[in-house]
């Protein structure tokens, strides 16, 4: 029996505005940059992808804290806005910038999804490869209160995939595997790799990129799957 939902925050419950790309450039502008927002949104995905192996040494590969966080993010910021003579101011603007709550949006069908589920006795959850500004954002979106326990991947220790994420929210919910939904729209990180430590998982496709038998477009249909039965 399902005890327990946890989602991925960015993407899933949580969407950076402006764009992540339209905020690098506009921040790298103000520094002197001259790419585009098209390049800027390219080089993001393009360096963002390639953190982990270029920021952590082996032995580190799935493992992480804050402080290695922070200086990922470093590494992401100067190596996309390359053009920029003071790295790190840059830095400093961009990681303010995606700490402030008023720079995010919570998707609309969240709030109703969350609600009917705490309402019919599921307990709620975040897991996220996040580091420790989520907090600030989830509590100052009041619509995100009925979400009980935060798994944080820089405070864990681990970052998805790792196994050891996920045997981390396992113990946080004392609730064995089984009784745990996850739901991300990461289907690497969020569905592959829970099933692999046994959860159930469900992927979340907003940009609907593909019909997938065990996809969701909104989460009014995993309120459908899980309650209106």
């Amino acid at each position: 029996m399902m005890r327990w939902v946890a989602f991925d925050a960015v993407g899933t419950l949580l969407a950076p505005q402006p764009s992540v790309a339209e905020a690098y450039h506009q921040v790298g502008r103000a520094l002197g940059s001259q790419r585009s927002v098209e390049d800027v949104g390219r080089r993001f995905r393009e360096f963002f992808s390639g953190s982990e192996t270029a920021c952590f040494a082996p032995e580190r590969l799935g493992r992480t804290s804050e402080p290695e966080e922070r200086e990922r993010w470093r590494w992401i910021v100067a190596h996309v806005l390359d053009d920029v003579a003071d790295h790190e101011t840059c830095f400093q603007r961009l990681w303010d910038h995606f700490a402030d709550p008023g720079c995010w949006r919570v998707f609309d069908d969240v709030p109703a999804a969350l609600d009917e589920l705490s309402a019919a006795g599921l307990r709620l959850a975040i897991a996220s490869n996040f580091d420790a500004r989520l907090h600030d954002l989830c509590d100052a979106h009041r619509t995100l209160r009925p979400i009980g326990k935060r798994l944080v991947s820089s405070e864990v220790g681990y970052r998805k995939p790792a196994a050891g994420f996920y045997d981390a929210v396992v113990a946080a919910c004392q609730a064995p595997p089984e009784a745990i939904l996850m739901v991300g729209d990461d289907w690497a990180c969020d569905v592959v790799a829970a099933r692999q430590a046994g959860l159930s998982a469900l992927w979340l496709d907003r940009r609907q990129t593909a019909a997938h038998p065990d996809g969701l477009t909104t989460l009014h249909q995993l309120v459908e799957q899980l309650v209106s039965r």
